[in-house]
């Protein structure tokens, strides 16, 4: 498949706040410039800062292959203290550059909703998708694991899927001109669907007419389902190699995430997380590709996960106190390495997301703007491309302490 790349111009986007959910820092915002009725926001999950020893199991795990491959880094900031982390692949602060493929399974879940009988299948054209394709089939054809050209701040950082364009972006002046590589390979396993019974009690449905949209939405309890995941889904995919080893990412159907059973605090388009899987550090996403015209964006929230995930898997990578940008409002503060929170859309500092068509399907693609390594832990120089500190010009300068925060 043949794609073409568009770097759009900076925008600012105005905020609509709402008050705080569950999960700390999460806001509701509409993104700017599509004709959106329902509310978004981005799950930021947090898991206690890990152990030394834990640390070592999990690296002890990663170099024996029970787990996807992983590397660590030590780092002091400008603030003068030492921050430890863990990342998907290989270090690009190594000899050696290669490619590191993750193993990758991509599972259709099919929801029946109980309070309608609406059924939302990922797996059969919807009436409502670009192209006519399925959703898996959008996915599958997308940037996120098709290979495209990406220029990134004006340098040509090669061909590869969008997050491995990112993260040699990020430390372009490691990797640059090196086989660095983290990908999902060319041809991800798609797994036969999994089929999912909603209560009532845990899933509701809005109706299209509601916001003018193509087709009904979806809405589900985040905390029952992932429940379900961990005890009841996962387990049932070990007959299908899923496991400790490998990433698997759930992809819904125009079915968004509500947190806390309370179906005001909605909604979420996906999330990445981290559990022990018998004692074996297991990772996962849950991705929705929203058809029915309610969001917009189709593979930004997406991007913004996946990123997440090669960037913060444990969910615990610590970094200086950071805010005043994108879903992290005036007065707020975050303290982790998640790439996607300071350039989420909708909010109401810049943010520039990169378009991609295929040119085989017309499909054009949206991938939100990512901060770069060198923005968290205060790099000078930046070791990202074209000397800046996200992957499309946003970001020319590091990450200003919280309070007050802002961008340098």
């Amino acid at each position: 498949m043949r794609f073409i790349v568009l770097a759009t111009t900076t925008l600012a986007l105005a905020a609509v706040i709402a008050p705080s959910l569950s999960q700390a820092q999460e806001r509701n915002a509409e993104p700017a410039g599509t004709p959106v009725k329902l509310k978004q926001f981005y799950v930021v999950l947090s898991k206690p800062p890990m152990t030394e020893e834990e640390r070592a199991t999990l690296r002890d795990q990663a170099a024996s292959s029970q787990t996807i491959a992983l590397w660590s880094y030590s780092t002091v900031a400008q603030d003068g203290k030492t921050y430890t982390g863990t990342m998907v692949g290989r270090s690009p602060f190594a000899h050696g550059h290669r490619v590191t493929t993750i193993p990758t399974f991509l599972i259709p879940v099919i929801f029946t909703f109980q309070d309608s009988g609406d059924v939302f299948d990922p797996t059969v054209y919807d009436g409502c998708a670009p192209a006519k394709e399925s959703v898996i089939t959008l996915i599958k054809n997308s940037p996120l694991i098709g290979t495209p050209n990406f220029t990134m701040n004006g340098v040509n950082v090669g061909v590869g899927q969008y997050v491995d364009e990112f993260q040699r972006a990020s430390f372009w002046t490691k990797v640059g001109g090196t086989p660095y590589h983290t990908t999902f390979g060319t041809n991800p396993t798609v797994l036969a669907a999994v089929s999912v019974t909603v209560p009532s009690a845990h899933g509701v449905t809005v109706p299209k007419a509601g916001f003018n949209g193509c087709r009904d939405i979806g809405e589900l309890d985040m905390d029952w389902w992932d429940t379900q995941v961990q005890t009841v889904i996962m387990p049932q995919l070990v007959a299908s190699g899923v496991g400790p080893a490998n990433f698997p990412q759930f992809i819904f159907d125009s079915v968004a995430e509500y947190i806390g059973g309370n179906t005001a605090n909605c909604c979420a388009l996906g999330y990445h997380n981290a559990y022990s899987n018998s004692g074996v550090f297991q990772t996962y996403s849950v991705n929705e590709y929203d058809t029915s015209g309610g969001f917009g964006g189709n593979t930004s929230t997406m991007s913004h996960e996946i990123a997440e995930w090669m960037d913060d898997p444990a969910i615990n990578n610590l970094v200086p106190a950071w805010g005043a940008e994108g879903q992290v409002t005036a007065g707020n503060c975050q303290d982790n390495l998640e790439v996607g929170d300071p350039l989420s859309p909708g909010w109401s500092t810049p943010t520039n997301p990169i378009l991609v068509t295929n040119t085989t399907t017309g499909v054009q693609y949206t991938l939100q703007e990512l901060a770069f390594y060198s923005w968290f832990l205060d790099s000078n120089p930046s070791l990202g491309a074209g000397g800046k500190y996200s992957n499309n010009g946003t970001f020319s300068g590091y990450a200003k302490p919280c309070p007050a925060g802002g961008t340098n």
